[in-house]
């Protein structure tokens, strides 16, 4: 053991710290691919296939003691992060999938107007395809959709 921690410190001392860097980089990038989809597909694989049909009223915040505060503004602070790295893997060259991890982000977070603009964003054809050729690899049946007519309307179902 001490010989091969020998080799590799002498190793890395041989290595200029620019290429160190960019290894650092290169793993760092592999990790939040690797992380932000495993994240996207588990949380979009576990939906019931209903979720964006149902209506869900939010409760009354007037009601919330000190603890349910803290558990409302932890879950929007949680989703607010997932939101900001979604808008991260959106960008050109990053890697992820910035378009779903914004709306798992969307659907952690607890806002007026939440229901209206996940539908929007899942109504998107290539999310809706994306989520649901997801769901089919996992034997998992497709997401129902209740969007009005339109562009992007595919009869309720896609």
């Amino acid at each position: 053991m001490r010989f091969f921690a020998g080799v590799v410190r002498y190793k890395l001392r041989s290595v200029e710290p620019s290429m160190l860097l960019g290894l650092i980089g290169v793993a760092i990038f592999l990790i939040s691919l690797v992380l932000s989809t495993g994240i996207a597909v588990a949380f979009l694989v576990q939906l019931p296939a209903d979720y964006f049909t149902r209506n869900r009223e939010s409760r009354g915040r007037e009601r919330f003691g000190a603890v349910q505060w803290l558990r409302f503004f932890g879950k929007n602070l949680v989703a607010l992060v997932v939101i900001a790295v979604g808008i991260v893997l959106s960008v050109p060259g990053i890697p992820g999938q910035g378009v779903l991890t914004i709306l798992l982000g969307i659907m952690l977070a607890d806002f007026p107007g939440k229901q209206k603009l996940e539908r929007k964003l899942i109504g998107m054809p290539s999310v809706l395809s994306a989520v649901n050729r997801l769901r089919k690899r996992f034997k998992k049946p497709p997401l129902v959709i209740d969007l009005p007519p339109g562009p992007h309307y595919q009869g309720g179902r896609a």
